[in-house]
């Protein structure tokens, strides 16, 4: 069994987190990690507050193992600035009702207010652990820990690991641009030991980890364990359509792309004619969140339809490794069971006289 801060620091068996993933990380799929002895993580940003308590009580119902939340705190959706919001307003304003209906995953990121009341469920639920993404406000903080919760923060440059680590997080989540979804420009590879070297707090490996092979890489890295998603998008029980699952088992990983189009941030996920008409426009993109009333149903058609040409389906390079649907407590145990062998492999035979 490998053991690691990570594992003794949550109580948890293996050293393997499932990304906060928005819309595709629901219960089900945090359940079924954390069951397997991993930790799951709710991506919580998807929910209004209401949806979003009831999403955690089922977590809740389904599993007594640790687990986390992944939210986003920066400036943008905490402000109370009505000047500030007035252009998400007008773009929201604009859509059609049905296209507002139909884009419940991000509701909250462009309803002013909300994500001051996922704030609010989370810290009265009370999680194991929270997950910040995009930025590390020291009042949250204080409040986890005044409450047991343990924060970890994903980052994606070593600057911006040395901030999180002076605000006091617990963990640092280091993604490679491998990774899907909102991601930096430095490899994996490069940027874990770097960021190992620059803070005294634990990290995460994440960013184009897959399999056992991933892990035990991560751990070599000097990793306390690894944050995995893209691999978890193939399961039964991550949300999302049926055709962008198998896109993620059939896909290569030069068929993905970093692009601004749906969210106003750097996102990896698959290229496609959405993707491309935005590629020589980059003076044109919105800033985040309003580039997501921008694109319209589009961040949602690829979950809900399976929209294979303008759709939103985030995803890494690590498709290029991923070939079957499998369900997520045994993607936790083969991952685990062959990071083992191999280092096992490495301890007994890679040092020779």
């Amino acid at each position: 069994m490998i053991r690691t801060e990570l594992t003794r620091r949550l109580g948890i068996r293996h050293p393997v987190v499932s990304a906060g993933m928005a819309r595709v990380s629901q219960a089900e799929l945090v359940v079924a990690v954390t069951e397997a002895g991993g930790m799951g993580c709710l991506g919580g940003v998807s929910f209004m507050p209401d949806q979003l308590h009831s999403e955690i009580q089922k977590i809740k119902a389904g599993t007594a193992n640790p687990y986390a939340v992944n939210l986003l705190l920066p400036d943008s959706l905490t402000t109370e600035d009505e000047a500030q919001w007035e252009p998400v307003r007008r773009l929201w304003g604009s859509l059609p009702e049905q296209d507002r209906a139909m884009l419940a995953g991000v509701e909250a990121l462009l309803t002013p207010g909300a994500v001051a009341k996922q704030v609010d469920v989370v810290l009265d639920a009370a999680p194991p652990a929270v997950v910040l993404t995009f930025a590390t406000p020291a009042w949250f903080i204080d409040e986890c820990r005044a409450r047991g919760i343990l924060v970890l923060a994903l980052v994606g440059s070593i600057g911006k690991a040395k901030e999180a680590a002076q605000d006091g997080v617990d963990f640092i989540v280091a993604q490679g641009s491998e990774g899907g979804g909102h991601t930096g420009y430095a490899s994996t590879l490069a940027l874990v030991p770097g960021v190992v070297d620059a803070v005294e707090q634990p990290v995460l490996a994440a960013g184009g980890i897959a399999d056992g092979r991933g892990l035990a890489a991560a751990l070599s890295l000097g990793a306390a364990g690894a944050w995995v998603g893209t691999r978890f998008i193939a399961s039964p029980e991550a949300y999302g359509h049926e055709a962008f699952k198998r896109r993620v088992v059939e896909g290569r990983l030069n068929q993905t792309t970093l692009t601004r189009a749906y969210t106003g941030k750097p996102l990896r996920a698959f290229r496609n004619n959405w993707t491309e008409q935005w590629e020589d426009k980059a003076g044109e993109v919105a800033p985040f969140p309003q580039q997501y009333a921008v694109a319209g149903t589009l961040v949602e058609t690829g979950y809900q339809d399976g929209d294979l040409e303008r759709g939103m389906m985030p995803a890494g390079q690590a498709i290029q490794i991923i070939d079957q649907i499998l369900p997520a407590g045994t993607i936790v145990t083969n991952m685990v069971a062959e990071a083992e062998q191999i280092l096992r492999h490495l301890a007994n035979n890679a040092i020779t006289d």
